[in-house]
Order: C-alpha cells, then sequence, then structure tokens
C-alpha cells in the first residue's frame, strides 16, 4: 500500500526543515561573503584581494558567478554620444600632461590620507561659524579646524558621491561614480595606473589600513586594484593588541587603530603611502564607555561620534608628531560623504548634501592658505600628483588644484540626473537625453555644459573601453 505522507514522523520533517533552513542561511551568506553587518555581497573585485594584477582577478572569478553579477550590466554603458572622438579631447579629457615645474614642490615626502566617515562640513565651526555663533557648542571637530588653521584647507570641498564604495575611487583614482557605483561595475577591473599605483612605482610603500575585517565593505579589494600592496585589517590589529578593542558593529575603535597605524607607519619604509579608512562615525552612533560622559552631546545623534574621532586624531598627532616620518608627511583628510545627520537646513539638499571636510597639512607649514574655489575628491589624486614632482601624464577626472587653472573648477556627482556645481550654479543634465535642465544662461555656462556633457561621455567611453590609463 502507499506510504502517507504523514507516517515519517514529525522528528524527519522537523530535521528537513532545519537542514532546508541551514542551507538557505549558508547560501546567503555565501553570496554575501558573510553574515556580518561589516560585509555585502560579494562582488567581482573582491577577487583583487588575492592578486594584485586585474588581469589575473579574471582567472579567479568562475564563470556562473560572472554571469550573476553581471546580468543588466551592459545596459550601464549606453551613453550619448554628443562629440566626435576628434572634438572629444579638445571638450574635457582625463589625460593630463604635468606642468614643467609645480608650484610647490615636496618630492619624496611620504603621503598620508584619511578618509573620514561621514565628516560633513557642517560638523566645524571653522568651515561654518555662522551655524555655531549663537549656540553653547561650537562645532565638533576643534582639532582638525585647528590642522585648517595651519594647513592648506579647501572651504568648498564636496563630495563626488553619498556612499563609501563612491569614495574610494574618487580619492584614490580621481574616477567619479554615477549611475552605478564605479567599483560595482564589472568594467572596474579594468587596466588602471591610480595614485598609488604611480607613487609605488616612484618607489613607495603602499598601504591600505581600515579597522574592519580583512574584505569588509570592499575597500580592501578596491585598494589593491588601485595599485596598494598591503592591507591592514582588524584581523592584523588584533593579533597584536588583542580582541577587546572591537566596537561591537563595525571593527576597531578609531582611537586603538589611530595609534596601531602610527606604530606600522613607523616601522614602514620611506617613502610611504598610506591610506586609512575611519569607522566610528557611523550608526548605530555609539562611543567608547569611558568618553559617554565626557564627549560633548551636539545637536544630531553623530556630534558625540564625531567629536570622538577628532579626539583620536589629536592622539593620533600627539603621540606621533615627533617621528622624523611624520615631519616628512602629507596628511591629507577628507570626508567619504555628508552624513546621514543632517543638522543646518541647507544641508539636507544639494550641493549642501555634498559639502565636505577636506584638507592637507604638512607639519613644517609647507602648504598653508584656503582655496575658496570649488574643489572635489576627484581633486586630490592630480593634486598630490603635482606635489610630489609627478612628471609623467596620467588619467584622472580631477584637476590638480595648485598647477592647472585652466581646467574646469567643479564638482560632479549623480543622484538620478548628472550634476556639475560650479562657483555661478549648478548644471544639471537629464540622464535620458543629456539636456541641460538648469544653468546659469551665460555664454561662460554654456561652455561648461558642453564640457560637462563630454565628461560624462568620456566616462562612459573607458567604461567600454575598461581602460582608466593615459595611454589609451
Amino acid at each position: 500500500h502507499e506510504e502517507s505522507v504523514f507516517s515519517r514522523g514529525w522528528a524527519y520533517y522537523a530535521g528537513g526543515t532545519a537542514v532546508f533552513a541551514l542551507a538557505a542561511g549558508l547560501s546567503v551568506a555565501g553570496m554575501r561573503g558573510g553574515m556580518t553587518r561589516m560585509t555585502r555581497p560579494i562582488t567581482l573585485s573582491n577577487a583583487m584581494l588575492y592578486t594584485a594584477d586585474s588581469g589575473k582577478a579574471n582567472l579567479i572569478l568562475s564563470n556562473p558567478f560572472c554571469i550573476l553579477r553581471t546580468i543588466g550590466s551592459a545596459g550601464s554603458v549606453k551613453y550619448r554620444k554628443y562629440f566626435t572622438p576628434e572634438e572629444l579631447p579638445q571638450r574635457f579629457t582625463p589625460v593630463h600632461q604635468p606642468a614643467d615645474s609645480a608650484a610647490v614642490d615636496l618630492t619624496g615626502r611620504n603621503v598620508m590620507i584619511f578618509i573620514m566617515e561621514s565628516m560633513s562640513a557642517e560638523h566645524s565651526a571653522f568651515l561654518h561659524p555662522e551655524l555655531y555663533a549663537d549656540l553653547p557648542e561650537k562645532g565638533f571637530t576643534p582639532f582638525l579646524d585647528s590642522l585648517m588653521r595651519n594647513g592648506l584647507t579647501f572651504k568648498r570641498m564636496y563630495a563626488n558621491g553619498s556612499r563609501s564604495i563612491q569614495a574610494m575611487p574618487s580619492v584614490l583614482g580621481s574616477i567619479p561614480s554615477f549611475r552605478t557605483p564605479f567599483v560595482l561595475m564589472p568594467q572596474s577591473l579594468g587596466e588602471s595606473r591610480q595614485l598609488p599605483a604611480m607613487l609605488a612605482d616612484k618607489g613607495y610603500a603602499t598601504a591600505f589600513f581600515c579597522g574592519s575585517e580583512r574584505g569588509s565593505m570592499g575597500f580592501g579589494a578596491y585598494a589593491r586594484s588601485a595599485g596598494v600592496e598591503r592591507l591592514v585589517s582588524r584581523e592584523d590589529y588584533e593579533a597584536k593588541h588583542g580582541t577587546g578593542d572591537f566596537d561591537g558593529y563595525w571593527g576597531i575603535w578609531d582611537e586603538e587603530f589611530l595609534q596601531f597605524t602610527g606604530e606600522e607607519l613607523t616601522a614602514m619604509p620611506e617613502p610611504f603611502f598610506a591610506a586609512l579608512f575611519t569607522l566610528s562615525s557611523h550608526h548605530p552612533f555609539v562611543v567608547p564607555e569611558k568618553y559617554a560622559a565626557t564627549l560633548p552631546e551636539g545637536y544630531t545623534r553623530i556630534h558625540k561620534g564625531v567629536a570622538y574621532d577628532d579626539r583620536a586624531f589629536r592622539l593620533f598627532f600627539q603621540r606621533f608628531g615627533g617621528e622624523e616620518w611624520f615631519r616628512r608627511t602629507i596628511f591629507v583628510f577628507v570626508a567619504d560623504h555628508v552624513s546621514s545627520e543632517k543638522f543646518a537646513e541647507e544641508t539636507r539638499s544639494y550641493p549642501g548634501n555634498m559639502h565636505i571636510i577636506g584638507f592637507i597639512y604638512t607639519p613644517d607649514g609647507a602648504l598653508r592658505g584656503e582655496v575658496g574655489e570649488i574643489t572635489q575628491q576627484l581633486d586630490i589624486m592630480p593634486t598630490l600628483l603635482g606635489l610630489t614632482g609627478n612628471r609623467e601624464p596620467y588619467f584622472a577626472f580631477g584637476r590638480d588644484v595648485l598647477n592647472e587653472p585652466q581646467r574646469p573648477r567643479w564638482s560632479v556627482s549623480y543622484d538620478g540626473r548628472f550634476r556639475a556645481l560650479t562657483g555661478e550654479g549648478a548644471i544639471v543634465l537629464d540622464d535620458s537625453d543629456m539636456n541641460v535642465q538648469k544653468c546659469p544662461a551665460t555664454p561662460a555656462a554654456d561652455s561648461l555644459a558642453q564640457n560637462f556633457r563630454a565628461l560624462v561621455q568620456q566616462y562612459y567611453t573607458h567604461i567600454e573601453k575598461k581602460n582608466y590609463t593615459a595611454n589609451d
């Protein structure tokens, strides 16, 4: 007789359900690359964790994975071709020919870039004194403000994106993200010559520091693709200092991880290039228990975390300021994007929602002053190449702020429409037909709009070619 489906008993079905749930959970974990909040679904660029050669990365990837990750990606390369190949570079070119002599020559110095989580310009009383004029707490970055007063400060520095993963290529490679974050596009594994790779070829040791798990958020994989040789992460910290400094959410507390970074830099051969991504000034906006009562409460949930990070930088400078390497280092401070927590009304909409902290500090005062014109994350790589004596042509969508006055002074981004913020106002291009939706009606603005169309066309042309070098 036929066996009833219920005759096997509840244990059989309970066991089957448990196995099914476990298999589903493991499948999700496999697709994400882990189950912690620090991981995200792995993408093609994660292969760069295992090789420094983007050509070899393709050998690591499996065909089914590549097919799944690239379904629909062909659509991301659709773009309007406004200019012929001959006209295009006359309107805008990402290929830079460096000047014979630089305005400031800091050749051979170390370079340290701090990419600071959610450091909106509005956190700083130096950048926004009017916000705090009638308030008891005068900003939340007193130490960074003191560095800005003694460094080269970009008063109007804007992010090129609103996500952390968009900041990495903007800062390290002068490559923007438009419809899709550049890092998440399969074409991002193409040939490139980004800042770390160019400095490595000049004899720099290179490292990327982040207190989260190795491979977390795709930061390390992108740093590798940009030419960084050594990745330093939570695992490296805990191997030397134990497991007691994990913040419970993202990684090692910034204060302790910055101290560890200084120890590692002290041991690195010079000259070196290093970049560090901070973690603590982020949701869920917690600070170490020992500081909970002493840090200012602030006016938004993030302000206490911002004050914590400002203090962490102060302690880093106090401890390592006397080191020989420290005096020979160009320090760059730049936010990844504006915080999700907004204080000033103007920060809630464009362009205030892209205005970030950005400045360069040299301990010996070699670089000082204020840059009042509009700058962007994309300008960091070209400016650093100018400062460190680069003489080879290079690929970058930004400009060397100190040596390229002829290039457009704007900040480009995408939020459903292509935007370029200029000193005269914003140029806004419709996504579908690239028509100008908003622009001050002057001949100069019309010319800038044409240049902006050319920038977008250049971007997608190079995406299509998978080539981000000066000789394409």
